[in-house]
């Protein structure tokens, strides 16, 4: 009887245990979609909020390792991208010229 009631505790608690993760690993995805829909965002701060906050949040114990490859190779997209677009700038070579009237 005693061995049952050990072998019992010992299940509860790993149950308990396994919940617990599980939870954790729910908030730490959370966390991750919440800082990933700040970096699409088209406000830059905003974006730039994101992307402070996505390598702290996606460094968790609790993303395997899959999901950490899945996270890199957003980052990497987002990057190459970023990196392939021209600097929006104004053009103002035109500016201080009148237009001839003829």
């Amino acid at each position: 009887m005693p061995a049952q009631a050990v072998n019992t505790g010992h299940r509860v608690a790993l149950t308990v245990r396994q919940r617990t993760v599980a939870d954790k690993r729910a908030q730490a995805w959370q966390r991750i979609t919440w800082c990933l829909e700040r970096t699409t965002s088209d406000n830059e701060a905003e974006a730039a909020l994101g992307w402070d906050i996505y390598t702290p949040v996606t460094d968790s114990p609790l993303i395997t390792r899959t999901e950490r490859d899945v996270l890199r190779a957003v980052a990497t997209r987002a990057l190459w991208r970023a990196l392939a677009s021209p600097a929006q700038t104004e053009d103002t070579d035109n500016q201080n010229e009148q237009e001839d009237p003829r």
